[in-house]
C-alpha cells in the first residue's frame, strides 16, 4: 500500500535514519519502536508527508514523491496523498470551540465535499464503533483523555483513509483510558484496517504489531 525506498531524514548534521525500506501492508498493522529520540513520530509524518524526506521515495500508488521534487509539485503530492491516509496525532488535536459530532463531519463536508446530513449520519456510526455515540453534543473541554483520542481516531476514520497512522495513542492516558484506546485500536485491527503506529510501550507494541519496526 504505503512503500518506503531508500528513504533518509536528517536535521542538520544529525541522521536520524538513511536507506530505510519499509512496506505498509494492507490489512495488517506495522507498530513503530524505539529509544526516545529515534525519530518514531518524525517516520510516521513522513509516511503522511508532514515531513518531506531527504532521500528515497515514498509511493502510496499512483502517487510517487521522491527526494527533491520542487516544493509546489510536492505540496500536490504530499496533498493527494493525506486525502487517503487518516492521521492520530499523540496531543489529540481536536478543534474546542466544536463538539464532538462537528469535530468528526469537518473534513468530510468541507475537503470531500459530502452533505452535512450523510457526513453526520456517518460520524454517528463512527461514534459508535469508538464507544463514543453517547458524547455527539459534548466539547473538547468535557472529555477525558482516552474519550479525546477516540473521538480523534473516529474523526480521522470519517474520510474514509486506506491507512490509519497513530503517534503514540496511549501516551500520557490513565491506565483505564489507555485501555479503552488500545480496545477501539484491536478491534479496527480485527475489522482488516491497515494500521502504522508509534508506541513507546513494548508490550502493548508487541501485542498489536503484524509488522515491528524497531529504530536504533
Amino acid at each position: 500500500m504505503i512503500e518506503l525506498r531508500g528513504v533518509g531524514k536528517r536535521f542538520g548534521d544529525r541522521v536520524l535514519f538513511e536507506g530505510l525500506d519499509l512496506d505498509l501492508v494492507p490489512g495488517k498493522t506495522t507498530v513503530i519502536m524505539g529509544r526516545s529520540g529515534s525519530g518514531k513520530s518524525t517516520l510516521l509524518r513522513l509516511i503522511n508527508q508532514l515531513e518531506r524526506h531527504d532521500t528515497g521515495t515514498v509511493r502510496l500508488s499512483p502517487i510517487e514523491i521522491p527526494a527533491g521534487l520542487p516544493h509546489g509539485e510536492w505540496v500536490r503530492q504530499a496533498t493527494a496523498l493525506r486525502r487517503r491516509t487518516g492521521m492520530v496525532f499523540q496531543g489529540f488535536q481536536l478543534f474546542p470551540h466544536l463538539c464532538v459530532l462537528d469535530n468528526v463531519t469537518l473534513a468530510p463536508r468541507t475537503v470531500q465535499g459530502v452533505a452535512r446530513a450523510v457526513a453526520e449520519q456517518k460520524a454517528r456510526a463512527l461514534l459508535e464503533l469508538v464507544g463514543m455515540g453517547e458524547a455527539v453534543d459534548r466539547f473538547p473541554a468535557r472529555l477525558s483523555g482516552g474519550e479525546a483520542q477516540r473521538v480523534a481516531i473516529a474523526r480521522a476514520l470519517a474520510t474514509e483513509p486506506e491507512v490509519l497512522l497513530l503517534d503514540e495513542p496511549t501516551s500520557a492516558l490513565d491506565p483505564a483510558s489507555t485501555a479503552s484506546v488500545v480496545a477501539v485500536i484491536q478491534d479496527l485491527k480485527q475489522r482488516g484496517f491497515t494500521l502504522a503506529m508509534v508506541t513507546h510501550d513494548p508490550e502493548l507494541g508487541q501485542s498489536l504489531a503484524d509488522h515491528l519496526v524497531e529504530l536504533k
